[in-house]
């Protein structure tokens, strides 16, 4: 080999050499715990109190008669200080780039979620999509506690059950990190965050023994919405009304309105729905509109209505138009008698399409969105019936 030979060749070496070097900043997978989840709460004499998930791969495994996850707490003075305290109890590296779901106490957040979620948006190593949510009725940790049948992380449960949930039915906001963030630099509208509590009582909920039954003795569910002013909780509305807020929004992509009344069976399947908000001076005085248009489906019908007719069709249009604007209109001066504060996001909408007319009346939005009434106007187009047009019937055999 000549000399130019040998100095190529020892420059590919080089080369790939450097390639197959690690990263300046790798962690042992084995020295390290996922944390999937992490709850907060007042802890004792004013201090905070976290609960993380740490996940256990090696008992994802359905077969074996072991837990998932652990579950651990510790209290400090700030966020920042117990993360970096947490090796008190365990073995291992904490990583908390995988937090999938943040649960924040009902008590905390009606003191102010600023001062803990300052240093979650700070880190680097929490994702902005991660989930925000606020316990209702129970303490925070105790949600991550519960087990559930099928093996996995309750953490990760959550975060499926709310992907479930809104895609199906629509009745919990988005309530990222990302989403936080925003509602709180929005101008004319308010932050709603999900909701979530348990169902039975959370006695030996974390056991193995309580889901070894076909009836778990508890469950984690999701309960609607909390409603907030600037970033303090001031209570909660339910999943119906939070599907109100959110349809109002425009952000419910498809539903179910089932209509009551003398009709014992008559279901609407909405595939797709929009909404236009409107916030205007008239006159020197406030008016707000929404404008609902919704597509959709039969989905159930009893046989007082003929839909084998346009005029069945016709009928049940104007059922469920006459039913969502009720709904919507009752949801919304609900809202306004008990909170007082803008969750639609009428003046949002005015900052950016009149900002001359929303300037002088920004310092005191939330009281007059509270003294001034909202015009509901709803209009659903049925396409179809689902598989099947008319009853099933036995017509009979012979004369």
């Amino acid at each position: 080999m000549n000399k130019a030979g040998r100095f190529f060749f020892f420059l590919m070496l080089s080369v790939n050499s450097l390639a197959l070097s690690g990263c300046w900043d790798n962690t042992e997978l084995n020295k390290t715990s996922l944390i999937t989840g992490v709850a907060l709460e007042p802890g004792h004499n004013g201090k905070l109190r976290l609960t993380i998930e740490t996940m256990i791969a090696g008992q994802l495994n359905e077969k074996k008669e072991s837990v998932p996850s652990v579950v651990q707490s510790m209290e400090g003075n700030t966020l920042a200080e117990i993360v970096t305290r947490f090796n008190e109890s365990l073995d291992r590296n904490l990583l908390i780039s995988h937090v999938g779901v943040i649960i924040v106490d009902e008590r905390l957040a009606r003191q102010g979620l600023s001062s803990i979620l300052d240093p979650l948006q700070r880190t680097r190593y929490i994702r902005e999509d991660v989930l925000v949510l606020v316990s209702e009725g129970v303490h925070a940790s105790q949600i991550l506690k519960v087990l559930y049948p099928r093996g996995a992380q309750t953490s990760s449960k959550i975060v499926s059950q709310v992907e479930s949930y809104r895609e199906s039915w629509g009745g919990i906001p988005e309530s990222r990190l990302y989403d936080v963030s925003q509602a709180i630099l929005a101008d004319g509208r308010e932050l709603t965050l999900g909701s979530i509590s348990l169902k039975g009582p959370f006695k030996d909920a974390n056991s193995l023994e309580s889901i070894k039954s076909v009836t778990p003795k508890a469950s984690v569910i999701l309960s609607g919405a909390g409603v907030f002013s600037g970033d303090k909780l001031l209570g909660f509305i339910t999943l119906e009304e939070s599907r109100m807020v959110l349809m109002a929004r425009n952000q419910v992509e498809g539903t179910n309105l089932s209509i009551p009344g003398h009709r014992q069976d008559l279901t609407v399947r909405l595939l797709g729905i929009k909404s236009d908000i409107q916030a205007f001076m008239d006159k020197g005085k406030l008016k707000l509109q929404i404008n609902l248009e919704g597509n959709g489906l039969i989905g159930s019908v009893d046989e007082s209505i003929d839909i084998t007719k346009v005029s069945g069709y016709e009928q049940v249009e104007k059922l469920g138009s006459e039913y969502l604007e009720e709904q919507m209109t009752s949801t919304i001066q609900s809202i306004q008698k008990r909170f007082g504060v803008d969750v639609c996001g009428f003046g949002e909408q005015m900052y950016r399409k009149r900002y001359k007319q929303f300037l002088p009346l920004a310092s005191r939005w939330n009281e007059l969105f509270a003294n001034t009434p909202v015009t509901v106007k709803a209009k659903i187009n049925l396409r179809r019936s689902e598989l099947k047009t008319n009853h099933i019937k036995n017509e009979g055999i012979g004369p």
